[in-house]
């Protein structure tokens, strides 16, 4: 298995992390979803035993076929390894959540 995989230096703020998404529409047919308006988002990074160290709910903003993670001072000061990102888009008129759900995990990496 593969993996998404972002590097960043303990402390960090940039860059931005930028997550395509799309939905399939039909049997192998996918298009763009559209996350501008009508849903807020919640981040989170889980270590390897599952635990979650960081959950972010601000400045994640969603576009037609994307989310933007902005790195905000300290987010990331992790401990330096490797961490599952886990993003969920919560849609606020059907009060439902919907889980980013790539084929391969996104992982990010902390270095010291």
């Amino acid at each position: 298995m593969s993996t998404n995989r972002f590097i960043y230096r303990a402390g960090a703020e940039l860059p931005g992390l930028t997550l395509p998404w799309q939905t399939e529409t039909s049997q192998d047919v996918y298009t763009d979803l559209d996350l501008s308006s009508g849903y807020t988002f919640t981040v989170t990074l889980t270590d390897s035993a599952g635990a979650v160290q960081l959950t972010k709910t601000s400045d994640i903003v969603g576009f037609d076929g994307s989310v933007v993670v902005t790195w905000a001072e300290d987010d990331l000061d992790l401990t330096p390894g490797d961490y599952t990102l886990h993003l969920r888009a919560f849609e606020t008129v059907t009060s439902k959540d919907r889980d980013y759900a790539p084929n391969d995990p996104v992982m990010v990496t902390i270095t010291g």
